[in-house]
């Protein structure tokens, strides 16, 4: 027992020794950092007294209005000097089965199901840009097949195009609806033929 108390010793002793003060080496100060709100807050406040914060806030609304009015166009559409007609079924299958609240089951998973089976679309959609007068133009001269239609700019400015068809206008945000149509060819009417949807072009003069 006493020697291994003493083994135990001898190799603390070496470690022990090494551990030397090596004393303070340079200037030492306190650490004291800003905190990043009291930072935030400075530096606004600073943009706030030369009147930067103002001009940066103005700057900021008049992006938003000018994005809300006139969006992002939507990329690949082109016009062409004859019509063109395509159909989009929009028919899927159920991936799971589906139930009511009440637990009926209304569509097992595998089933093909069309919501127009029991939903009817009694709107004519028009997809038009409303930076092309010739198509504007076309718009003017429709005569809807259905009591309820919605133009659907796919560029163009919002407030214009309302102002010249006299009209209330939407956008095909982020091209969701005429990609899933699939569009390719403006200004297009878009219908219902039965259980499915009929897309017609109208042709212009000169395609672009």
């Amino acid at each position: 027992m006493h020697k291994r108390f003493l083994t135990l010793l001898i190799l603390a002793c070496p470690l022990v020794g090494q551990a030397k003060d090596l004393g303070a080496w340079g200037d030492v100060w306190p650490v004291q950092e800003q905190s990043f709100l009291a930072l935030v807050q400075d530096r606004l406040q600073g943009l706030q007294d030369n009147g930067q914060l103002a001009a940066l806030q103005q700057q900021f609304q008049d992006r938003v209005v000018a994005h809300t009015l006139r969006p992002t166009p939507v990329e690949g559409l082109v016009t062409d000097t004859q019509p063109h007609t395509t159909w989009y079924d929009p028919s899927f299958v159920a991936g799971q089965t589906l139930a009511d609240a009440q637990g009926y089951i209304f569509a097992h998973q595998g089933d093909t199901l069309n919501p127009l089976d029991t939903l009817a679309l009694n709107t004519t959609l028009y997809f038009i840009d409303g930076d092309d007068a010739r198509q504007v133009a076309w718009m003017k001269a429709q005569t809807p097949p259905t009591p309820v239609y919605k133009v659907i700019l796919v560029n163009g400015n919002i407030k214009t195009a309302a102002d010249a068809l006299s009209e209330r206008i939407y956008f095909d945000q982020q091209g969701v609806l005429t990609q899933k149509l699939g569009i390719h060819y403006i200004p297009a009417m878009v219908i219902q033929d039965s259980k499915r949807l009929k897309i017609t072009s109208a042709p212009l003069k000169e395609a672009r």
